[in-house]
């Protein structure tokens, strides 16, 4: 029996920080990972091929941090080669410029064993800038399947925990997808089981010059959102709830599609998939999703090229 399947165990919790030249921010990254309030609880950053100073901030705190050094790969061979390296439980992930407050470990994992039918949990979080000071604070909505898989609504954000067991079922985030691996991978992992919205304030995540949030990309970044539904409508062993939404689901996509072509200067292409988008026109509730989406979404390392 697993410690998430006994209340009474503390199970392992393995967090990976992908990191390309991040120097300026993964101290207090890792600061806060150490800082935690959870008895078990394993750290390792991946260095994606960065040419800064980054894996010697890392080394400097020891023992206490796994440090696995790799050529460029991008974030989600990053991810997947930090969580093949991992033995937890639990899983999860910190951008190398995020931070997490102490108790956001241990009061995730507490909803996962107090929650058999939760495969993730995602809290709320505070905006912070480049001096760490507070913006804001964005509390996502509460998790519906019509959310996620109608509206294309990213709902995890930083702090979010899921089971390895999920994980191993859905499957990683996948490397030829750069601008959106995470949505992608929660469409999958929704179909393994609920995830659950912790509505406390557990993490923050950090807007700075150097993120890539609202960079712009190249076009094919652009075509991803497109490209992601079109390979998980293909896919045979969806429920009939989530079929019946593929019409609103394509309209959102070409409504986030024309958002990162839009915010990359291509307004033609823009206005294209907005001129798809009206032919199912997306509801309400998916444009005020669009601007959450677009924030938590952090399709990219902080800094540097990919």
């Amino acid at each position: 029996m697993s410690h998430l399947e006994n209340p009474g165990g503390a199970p392992r919790v393995s967090l990976v920080v992908p990191a390309y030249n991040g120097t300026d921010y993964i101290g207090e990254t890792i600061e806060s990972l150490l800082a935690q309030d959870y008895p078990d609880l394993e750290i390792t950053v991946i260095d994606d091929g960065s040419t800064d100073d980054t894996s010697a901030v890392v080394s400097s705190f020891g023992a206490k941090v796994k440090l696995h050094r790799q050529a460029n790969a991008g974030q989600s061979a990053a991810m997947t080669k930090g969580w093949a390296m991992s033995s937890g439980e639990v899983l999860g992930y910190v951008s190398a410029d995020d931070r997490l407050r102490p108790a956001a470990v241990r009061r995730c994992v507490e909803e996962l064993i107090a929650r058999p039918d939760v495969v993730l949990v995602y809290p709320d979080f505070d905006i912070i800038d480049e001096r760490s000071i507070l913006r804001s604070t964005l509390r996502p909505p509460d998790y519906s399947r019509r959310a996620l898989y109608a509206q294309l609504h990213c709902l995890p954000g930083p702090g979010a925990l899921f089971r390895r067991t999920a994980y191993a079922k859905a499957g990683s985030w996948r490397s030829h997808l750069r601008q959106i691996p995470d949505l992608d991978f929660f469409l999958r992992m929704g179909l393994q089981g609920n995830f659950y919205h912790l509505p406390e304030v557990l993490a923050e995540f950090r807007m700075h010059g150097g993120s890539t949030t609202y960079r712009a990309v190249p076009f094919e970044r652009g075509e991803e959102p497109q490209l992601m539904v079109d390979e998980f409508f293909q896919r045979n062993d969806l429920p009939d709830d989530i079929r019946r939404w593929e019409r609103e689901t394509r309209a959102n996509a070409n409504l986030l599609s024309a958002a990162i072509h839009g915010r990359s200067g291509r307004t033609r292409t823009a206005l294209r998939r907005l001129t798809a988008a009206a032919l199912h026109p997306p509801t309400l509730a998916s444009l005020k999703a669009l601007k959450h989406t677009l924030l938590i979404a952090r399709r990219a390392f902080s800094t540097g090229p990919r």
